[in-house]
């Protein structure tokens, strides 16, 4: 297998442990933004730490997969050695194939003949893992379950296909756009699930409060077969400010731990592939992950 990889692959490691039921992990999207994630998913993969579920929308949906796979070190790979090519994230996507990120090449390219993912051990941990797409006509959140996630990615792509930057991504005859439409950070979703205790991964600084969109009639000429869809997201804002609330809320009660930026990022936009930045982003997450790591663990317990 391996002289199919123009590189060394990288092994997936079994975790140590895994944290009590009703644990879960949550994982908002941004981007590139999400190599932050990224990082701290590789923190908890040195300390051996799994949860037993995980739920998550767009990037944190697709980092995590090396993060379940326990292939420490493979999205930082990806960093170096991918991010900056053209075919990864360019408005030149956007001109010749109607995406900014080069779908065909992040998903199939880079998985298949770079730096695979170990499926055998992803499908070894016995936990829950949601990745979620929103169906532009019924205006709902979608959530696919780790055995829909194969190596065709198909569920992946759909959760990553930004609004106006993708096109509607078809599977399963559903006409799917990016999971974090509707769940932004899917908080709700792992509370309606059981969940008591939360580590909630986030990609913003704090402080920061999403605003309205502001091309209102660009946006329903563009989508006029789905105001569903359109509506969410004219409503997008509020969503993500009021599910922000509600983790800053569990964090005060002890309900929660949040993981997120704490310099003031350098990264602004998700489309960013400065790999100095990205890199910088990443070893941010690790640190401030593995900073908390025995709060988590500690808390997870009590919980």
């Amino acid at each position: 297998m391996t002289n199919l990889y123009k590189q060394t692959p990288i092994p997936g490691k079994a975790p140590e442990r895994i944290l009590p039921k009703n644990c879960a992990l949550v994982l908002e999207g941004g981007g590139t933004r999400g190599f932050y994630s990224a990082g701290v998913f590789d923190a908890f993969v040195n300390a051996g730490l799994m949860f037993p579920y995980i739920i998550g929308v767009s990037a944190g949906a697709a980092n995590a997969l090396s993060y379940i796979s326990g292939q420490k070190g493979r999205n930082r790979q990806i960093v170096e050695k991918y991010v900056g090519n053209p075919k990864y994230v360019s408005k030149r996507n956007l001109l010749f194939y109607r995406s900014l990120f080069g779908m065909e090449y992040v998903f199939h390219e880079v998985p298949q003949k770079h730096i695979f993912i170990d499926w055998e051990m992803f499908n070894k941990q016995d936990i829950t893992f949601l990745t979620g797409a929103f169906d532009c006509e019924t205006g709902q959140t979608i959530w696919f379950n780790k055995n829909d996630i194969t190596p065709s990615l198909d569920t992946v792509m759909a959760s990553c296909s930004v609004p106006l930057l993708s096109p509607i991504f078809n599977f399963r005859g559903l006409k799917l756009l990016d999971g974090g439409i509707a769940d932004p950070i899917p908080i709700e979703k792992s509370i309606s699930d059981g969940n008591t205790f939360h580590v909630i991964v986030l990609t913003r600084n704090q402080g920061y409060q999403k605003k309205a969109f502001k091309y209102e009639f660009a946006l329903k000429m563009f989508y006029k077969k789905y105001p569903k869809l359109t509506e969410m997201i004219l409503n997008r804002h509020q969503i993500y400010n009021r599910q922000l609330a509600l983790c800053e809320q569990l964090e005060k009660e002890g309900k929660a731990i949040i993981i997120r930026p704490q310099k003031p990022l350098q990264v602004k936009e998700s489309y960013d592939r400065n790999i100095e930045k990205l890199l910088d982003l990443y070893d941010e997450g690790y640190n401030e992950a593995k900073e908390k790591i025995k709060a988590i663990v500690k808390t997870a317990v009590i919980t």
